[in-house]
């Protein structure tokens, strides 16, 4: 309702101002007159209308269901299980035993028999003879020959170098003044000094000129030359001859000769001996078994159940409404405002 209120409302606000004014109530002046008007005001109004809300409501019920009960109850039952039983058996069994016996074998074995005999054999004797063989040979000749050269020596000769000395001389000097005190007057202002002295002296001194000349000398050549040589050679050639000669010749007999070994000899042997045998025997067991039954049974429970209500509700909403109210302007013409 409020909503539709509002939209009337807008409405109102958006219709012309002619339009308005025929709505409301109110009229333009018959004439022209500047001087008279009219304003629109909006207020607002507390309209209280009355909602219809849809509420859950949570309810506690009592249900009655059919459920199944497990029942665990012990059960007997019997069966055949097969246990391993453990027995000694006697038993037989042939094995073969070997021993060793000393026995008396004979054997045959081959005697070497030596002997000395007479025998014509052929023999290699060496024969030695001398032969003249031809051979050629490179025979070395030395010759000389006269050849020359240029040879540098140095000679002394010699040369005076003049240079000179500095020696120092004793002479009188005068101490006192520029008086000179050699005039033999033994004054006490005189005295001995060394003075230096040079002088030019002249020494022979021995420089090495070097001088070009030809030399000649004597150079040994070695040249070579093939010729035929004969020289003796001993050769050895081998003979055959047959000669006799006595020989160690080695025949084999035969001898049967006697000894003691040791055999090994197989016998059967039977033993007794103890086997021990697994059987299954069949024996009958009892053991308990949980057997679990349902029975039905009809219990009672209490449940949560939400159902929905409509509620009525009163709401306070502020509505707007628009009057129109006459403004009266300062005439003109002096024509009424007609409301």
């Amino acid at each position: 309702m409020w909503r539709l209120l509002a939209g009337l409302s807008a409405l109102v606000l958006l219709t012309p101002t002619g339009v308005g004014q025929a709505q409301h109530g109110c009229y333009p002046p018959v004439a022209p007159a500047p001087a008279c008007g009219v304003q629109y005001q909006t207020s607002y109004q507390a309209v209280t209308r009355t909602v219809h809300r849809t509420v859950p409501v949570t309810t506690e019920q009592e249900v009655t269901e059919t459920v199944q009960v497990p029942v665990t109850r012990t059960e007997e039952r019997t069966a055949t299980v097969y246990v391993p039983t453990q027995r000694v058996v006697n038993q037989q069994r042939t094995v073969l035993r070997c021993e060793y016996q000393t026995q008396q074998q004979q054997y045959t074995v081959s005697v070497p028999v030596t002997q000395e005999v007479e025998q014509e054999v052929t023999v290699c004797v060496p024969r030695v003879a001398t032969e003249t063989r031809t051979a050629t040979v490179v025979v070395p000749e030395v010759r000389n020959e006269e050849r020359q050269a240029v040879v540098t020596t140095y000679r002394q000769v010699p040369e005076v170098v003049t240079h000179q000395v500095t020696c120092y001389q004793p002479a009188m000097v005068a101490s006192c003044g520029p008086t000179s005190c050699c005039d033999g007057c033994g004054a006490a202002s005189c005295g001995m000094q060394m003075v230096p002295v040079t002088q030019n002296v002249s020494s022979t001194v021995m420089r090495c000129v070097p001088e070009q000349h030809v030399q000649k000398y004597t150079v040994p050549v070695c040249s070579y030359r093939t010729e035929q040589r004969n020289y003796n050679v001993q050769v050895v050639h081998m003979a055959y001859e047959k000669q006799k000669q006595r020989v160690q010749q080695v025949t084999y007999k035969q001898e049967t000769r006697t000894q003691n070994v040791v055999v090994p000899v197989t016998r059967s042997v039977v033993e007794n001996y103890q086997v021990t045998v697994c059987e299954m025997t069949p024996q009958t067991q009892k053991y308990n078994v949980q057997v679990v039954d349902y029975k039905t049974e009809t219990q009672k429970r209490k449940v949560q159940v939400v159902s929905y209500q409509t509620v009525a509700e009163n709401v306070t909403e502020m509505v707007p409404v628009t009057t129109c109210v006459p403004v009266s302007y300062p005439a003109v013409c002096g024509s009424p405002c007609v409301h």
